[in-house]
């Protein structure tokens, strides 16, 4: 028996009322989208007007530490001695060790370069069309043979960006082309820095010394956890050497450096602790540092004909700074 009107009627009007609550529904997401979109730029607008910057060191007293214990006495009579200074978002120094200078510092720089072919048929074929026509008389027989045979390769694949001979022809007769390989520069190196110590205590307080200035390296190694998911960039180090009560400036001035390894041997030649505190007599440190950007010359020499190298950089990229010859250096100095 065939359907009633009356109900044939009923079915299309409720899925003509489901497709138009359907719309509506879609209709009302887009718009809840676009407020959320809306929202959420204008957040992003009024977050940009406030200071968000997070303080990397947050110690409100300074906290100094010296090994051995008579270096402070002995630094201030000129003996060498380098030091690693960590300041807050308001260049104040917060934190600073001062070690014994190691012996066989060493500092690499570097530059990547790459290769790449110039073409020849575009540098080669297109001056030697230039002597021929010209009757230079510089091109050889040799020339032409292998502008012959690239012209072949080129007929027998169109397209073909191909522009050496590899035919038989070619090695029969022995005959390559130029590629007119040049060198390219592509960036310098970050620099990176080791340095390897032996802290040996005396006594207790020696001891006491060498677990701060240990435990000082691994604590700024490491990021700060600031809400649910974002990290605080760990502090910067200031690497300075020292000598005759001044900044040594026969050595290479070392820009701002972050921490990137730390390794911690405890009694390494021996097993020996120090009675009633457990402490163990010995601790050898390895730290490695890595600079926190890669360099251009006027970050070292402002100018060509300067020596000396200069403190911090020559131009403060990441807060905008002026990178005229007016402002020289900014210095990040101790």
């Amino acid at each position: 028996m065939g359907k009633r009107f009356d109900d044939w009627l009923a079915e299309q009007k409720a899925a003509q009322a489901e497709r138009k609550a359907a719309r509506q529904a879609r209709r009302e997401k887009r718009a809840q989208e676009r407020a959320d979109k809306e929202n959420a730029e204008g957040f992003i607008e009024n977050l940009k007007n406030l200071d968000l910057t997070q303080e990397r060191v947050d110690i409100n007293d300074k906290q100094h530490f010296y090994f051995p214990e008579d270096l402070q006495a002995g630094a201030n009579q000129g003996y060498p001695f380098i030091r690693f200074g960590i300041k807050n978002n308001n260049g104040d120094d917060k934190v600073a060790i001062y070690l014994y200078h190691p012996p066989g510092l060493s500092v690499t720089d570097g530059a990547n370069y790459s290769g790449f072919n110039a073409g020849v048929l575009k540098a080669g074929l297109i001056g030697a069309q230039k002597m021929f026509a010209n009757q230079d008389g510089s091109i050889s027989e040799a020339d032409l043979f292998a502008t012959a045979l690239i012209a072949r390769d080129k007929r027998a694949t169109p397209g073909s960006t191909i522009e050496k001979i590899t035919s038989s022809a070619a090695l029969k007769a022995g005959v390559a082309t130029n590629p007119y390989t040049r060198t390219a520069f592509e960036t310098t190196n970050i620099r990176g820095y080791q340095f390897a110590f032996k802290l040996v205590a005396s006594n207790a307080e020696e001891s006491a010394k060498i677990v701060a200035i240990e435990r000082t390296f691994r604590k700024f190694l490491y990021p700060k956890r600031m809400g649910s998911i974002a990290l605080v960039y760990p502090p910067l180090f200031h690497i300075s050497f020292y000598a005759e009560g001044r900044i040594n400036n026969y050595l290479p001035k070392i820009k701002p450096c972050y921490l990137t390894t730390l390794d911690s041997v405890f009694n390494a030649t021996s097993n020996t602790f120090h009675q009633d505190t457990g402490a163990p007599v010995e601790v050898d440190l390895t730290l490695t540092f890595q600079e926190e950007r890669v360099l251009v010359r006027q970050d070292l020499y402002p100018a060509d004909s300067d020596i000396d190298e200069a403190d911090g950089y020559y131009q403060e990229a990441s807060t905008g700074g002026d990178d005229s010859a007016a402002s020289k250096t900014k210095t990040n100095g101790d």
